[in-house]
């Protein structure tokens, strides 16, 4: 009670100082203090509406004021509330209340006055300490200061490396991420990934392994190679042709349970996703003749290990023993595809850039103004793709990736949920129109689930409930089922094969022991 009472006391001052007579600041309080909720958010609304009604002129003041928002390091808005500069100057510092009420009454004016486009805690940080400075405090300035490094800094270093400092985020979301995209951003709209590391790393790629002059020697090298690597890019990078390239050494069965046993405790250091090939890629044209024993090894290391089994037809699985394994089954039939994670693949080496759409935030009031902004966001995620493939281009340590290749991700959810919200249109049907709007749309992009938890949550906290990936079942299915997905899951091995029939690209195997 006594956080809603604090909260409250905090929208009165900021409608008496929008001009608000005693009166109107009394009545509105007494019907704010009788409000059932405890959602601020929902408090400065009522107020708002009250203000208007009351005292039209003061309600334009307050209404203003309202509009502030600031970007917080959790990459979220919030409102501007002066409260949270008195608090942390008379928390960190031991500055007297009064100076301290001065200063921060002050830093608000100016930034009101100001029309920041893009105020974040760092900048109020900033100006405070100006007014300390000003004021002769700077012993107590040198307490407030946040510690850091000029961006002129930051910039240099990440031309030499992948750097990520505790500054490059907002380098990155100050000079490389469009003005407009970041608001989006903020607001939960989309969900960019890594903002950390826009500007020197791709988001995702895969080590093709290389035989070496033996096994020891071979799976050292990939190791190695893996573990120098992760710097490289967001997610841990997958290790793609290891089994063909070990497979020239394996004999006989022992020295094949020896080098899975070797394998699967040395991959699980490095925390990669395997790649275990069935047939043999383009890439890997040259260890064509060891195909059996690479499938050997593969089945060897399915006792240990979750990995990606590649397959280029459902004839493929009859070089493995399914039986009690789980695993997960990329479908090569069409195309050949890069394993990158757990459920992300690429025809190219790697991903570039994932940027994730909340569609319940852009699906407006029918299904034309879901089709109009998807295509709205569309164009300023090209904008976003030509950024980040050029900031990539500019790093020398990244010429040996070939990154100009790399595709970009967008991870989407809800399909099913923004078809129900639109009247007179069949749920399915719609689905299924904005699916293929969406692939029509982001035609030379990948289609994806969410690509985190982050993602997720902070779509959740923007719609105010709960909102998930897509399951894992089949598409068609899924959506008969009222869900939507873009990974099968099966249990049996005919189960397995319809999928790959249908071209399901991702199909999860759980097999029955």
């Amino acid at each position: 009670m006594e956080l809603i009472q604090e909260k409250i006391q905090i929208i009165a001052k900021e409608i008496e100082e929008a001009n608000a007579s005693t009166w109107t600041i009394t009545k509105i309080i007494k019907e704010l203090t009788e409000m059932e909720t405890k959602k601020e958010t929902k408090l400065r609304k009522r107020a708002l509406e009250l203000l208007k009604k009351l005292d039209p002129n003061a309600g334009k003041i307050y209404e203003t004021f309202s509009k502030l928002k600031v970007h917080t390091s959790k990459e979220t808005l919030e409102n501007f509330n002066r409260g949270h500069i008195l608090t942390s100057l008379l928390k960190e510092t031991n500055i007297s209340r009064s100076v301290a009420e001065k200063i921060t009454l002050e830093v608000e004016n100016e930034i009101k006055d100001s029309k920041i486009e893009f105020l974040t805690t760092a900048l109020i940080r900033e100006m405070v300490n100006t007014k300390l400075v000003t004021y002769g405090l700077e012993k107590i300035r040198e307490h407030y200061a946040r510690i850091g490094e000029p961006i002129y800094e930051v910039k240099k270093k990440i031309l030499l490396e992948p750097y990520v400092g505790t500054q490059t985020k907002e380098y990155n979301l100050l000079l490389n991420i469009p003005s407009k995209l970041r608001k989006l951003h903020f607001n939960g709209t989309i969900f960019i990934e890594d903002i950390t590391g826009f500007s020197q790393r791709p988001f995702a790629q895969a080590i093709i392994a290389k035989k070496e002059n033996s096994l020891e020697q071979t799976i050292s090298r990939a190791i190695k190679e893996l573990t120098h690597k992760r710097k490289f890019s967001y997610l841990p990078p997958s290790s793609y042709g290891l089994t063909f390239a070990c497979a020239s050494f394996l004999k006989n069965n022992s020295q094949i349970k020896k080098a899975g046993t070797l394998l699967s405790e040395l991959l699980q250091i490095n925390d990669t996703t395997l790649s275990m090939e069935l047939f043999t890629s383009s890439v890997l044209e040259e260890y064509s003749e060891y195909k059996v024993a690479a499938a050997s090894l593969s089945n060897e290391l399915l006792k240990t290990t979750h990995g990606v089994l590649g397959v280029d037809s459902k004839y493929s699985m009859k070089l493995v023993n399914t039986k009690g394994k789980n695993f997960t089954v990329l479908n090569n039939t069409h195309e050949e595809y890069f394993p990158l994670g757990e459920k992300l693949f690429s025809p190219s080496q790697g991903i570039d850039l994932f940027v994730n759409l909340n569609l319940e935030k852009l699906k407006g009031d029918n299904e034309d103004d879901l089709t109009n902004a998807i295509t709205e966001i569309a164009k300023e995620i090209e904008k976003l793709k030509t950024t980040k493939k050029e900031l990539l281009a500019d790093k020398t340590y990244l010429e040996e990736f070939n990154v100009s290749e790399f595709k970009t991700a967008i991870g989407i959810t809800s399909l099913f949920e923004i078809s129900k919200a639109f009247e007179n249109t069949k749920t399915i049907e719609c689905a299924s129109r904005v699916f293929k709007l969406l692939s029509k749309t982001f035609k030379d992009d990948l289609l994806f689930g969410l690509s985190s938890q982050n993602a997720r949550q902070r779509f959740s906290e923007q719609l105010g409930r709960e909102v998930y990936t897509q399951d894992t079942l089949d598409f068609e299915e899924c959506l008969a089922g009222k869900k939507c997905c873009f990974t099968g899951k099966v249990n049996t091995i005919k189960e397995l094969t319809e999928l790959l029939d249908k071209k399901v690209k991702l199909i999860e195997f759980v097999g029955k022991n």
